[in-house]
């Protein structure tokens, strides 16, 4: 079923969106006035950034068309920046200022900076080669002073060297003098085969306990002089308590009769030994007296010192009456005229030859007293 349409421009075509007031009888519809809107009252407006961008203006109309629409609608509205929204959209978003450029720092300084004038620079140039040249000139002042004060510095170094070292020594002299970090404990005797070593530790206990710089060597010279058999000795400090007392015993050169048997001397003629017996090997002194301080003893011992190892093992008895009649008597009986000490070397050489030709037991003497003329019987 249609609806009945007035005439054309008439006011029931258009639609109607605000209520209309009753109409009181006697007025006509078209001197009533018209109904306008209800407006909220206006807030005041929130204070708005410095720099923000003022929004665009509107028209005249949309803001009646704006204020139309939201009096028709039933919804809870609430002003905002002097708007009427509904309150269940977002709030539109308030552009902000456009941030300023910023401008590169080069550019800034570029512009801070004034330039220079010809002058100015060659003012400043010449103002920083002066600067260099002083500091050059200073490098040079230092090394020159560096090369000139060397050797003193070389002294210096010396001069406290040599005073730290005896500083060291003196108070490692200190420590062991004075301290007993390195007491006398120990007393050690090498060498003695027939020395009797346990007289010798005996003598020097009166030095036990003393720093070893400290020990009397008057006392160990003593101790070890009253041993006959003790050629030579030497002591050695090992710290930090020992003592090493090293000797070097006499070798006995052969025997010389006596009373009660053979005494055994060495080649200084002191007794070492008396036996009743003789050992293989050592030879007998028949010399003028039995004495070992006769010409005769003195001559013996220099042939049998100058004749090698293989031929000495060789001599039974060495017979010398005088220095220049020494006669050796070999193991088999076989007898060697040797003459006087002299030309000792020339005597081996020819007596080792003549022993080469006819061994021990071929013959029964070598005179070689004149080695140009050596004879063979």
């Amino acid at each position: 079923m249609k609806r009945p349409q007035g005439p054309a421009g008439s006011a029931s075509s258009l639609p109607s969106r605000a209520p209309q007031r009753p109409v009181q009888p006697g007025v006509s519809a078209k001197a009533a006035p018209q109904a306008q809107p209800a407006q909220a009252p206006k807030t005041p407006k929130p204070p708005r950034p410095a720099k923000a961008p003022k929004p665009a203006k509107t028209r005249k109309a949309e803001k009646k068309a704006q204020r139309v629409t939201a009096a028709s609608s039933t919804e809870p509205t609430s002003r905002i920046q002097g708007t009427r929204r509904p309150i269940h959209q977002p709030p539109r978003p308030v552009p902000l200022a456009p941030r300023a450029e910023a401008v590169p720092e080069k550019k800034v300084r570029e512009k801070s900076t004034p330039r220079l004038t010809k002058v100015q620079r060659d003012a400043a140039e010449a103002k920083l080669k002066l600067k260099e040249a002083v500091k050059a000139r200073k490098a040079f002042e230092r090394d020159e002073v560096r090369r000139f004060t060397a050797h003193l510095r070389r002294r210096r170094v010396m001069w406290l060297s040599i005073t730290g070292s005896l500083v060291a020594v003196l108070i490692f002299v200190g420590i062991g003098v004075f301290t007993p970090i390195l007491a006398l404990q120990t007393i050690t005797v090498e060498g003695a085969a027939r020395v009797p070593a346990d007289q010798i530790v005996t003598a020097l206990q009166p030095e036990m306990n003393k720093p070893l710089p400290l020990v009397n060597m008057d006392s160990v010279r003593k101790a070890v002089e009253a041993q006959p058999l003790v050629k030579s000795y030497s002591t050695v400090a090992s710290p930090p308590h020992t003592l090493v007392i090293k000797i070097v015993e006499r070798s006995p050169i052969g025997y010389v009769p006596s009373a009660t048997g053979f005494t055994m001397v060495d080649p200084a003629g002191v007794v070492m030994e008396n036996s009743e017996e003789r050992i293989p090997g050592i030879p007998l002194f028949t010399v003028e007296g039995d004495s070992t301080q006769s010409p005769g003893f003195r001559a013996g011992v220099d042939v049998l010192e100058s004749l090698p190892s293989s031929l000495a093992g060789q001599v039974d008895q060495v017979i010398a009456k005088t220095t220049d009649d020494v006669t050796l008597v070999l193991t088999g009986g076989a007898r060697v005229f040797w003459g006087g000490p002299e030309n000792a070397a020339f005597k081996n050489h020819v007596l080792s030859k003549l022993l080469a030709v006819n061994p021990v037991g071929s013959v029964s003497e070598y005179d070689v007293s004149s080695p140009k003329t050596a004879v063979v019987r």
